[in-house]
């Protein structure tokens, strides 16, 4: 799959950044500057390990899923390191599932784009 990175990378990574202010921010108030950092480090992990590898050998549902465990996963221990500075009563897991479950969503519609466009 030959890919145009910079392209792929222009639309996913400020899409992610969207997401995660969207649901970060917006619905759970984390600051935006640790929604937009945890939003760029797992945009490019994302990329190359979902994009560029799981997508290419086995498919768009398998690297959603991957993608959809790697969000969960990285933005949970990102959240619960930032414990410091959230709230008190903060519920990383369902801050987690949620940012995890918004992208999953625009990660298979970034996938289906990127096979037709490789």
């Amino acid at each position: 799959m030959q890919v145009n990175h910079g392209k792929a990378l222009g639309i996913k990574l400020p899409a992610v950044l969207v997401v995660f202010l969207l649901v970060l921010t917006i619905g759970f108030s984390v600051p935006w500057y640790h929604a937009a950092w945890i939003a760029l480090v797992i945009g490019i992990i994302a990329y190359a390990l979902g994009d560029l590898f799981i997508l290419r050998k086995f498919g768009n549902i398998p690297a959603t899923m991957a993608d959809f465990g790697l969000v969960f996963l990285i933005s949970w221990f990102f959240l619960w390191m930032l414990d410091f500075d959230l709230a008190v009563n903060s519920n990383f897991v369902m801050m987690a599932l949620y940012t995890a479950l918004a992208t999953a969503v625009f990660e298979y519609l970034f996938h289906k784009w990127l096979l037709i466009n490789k």
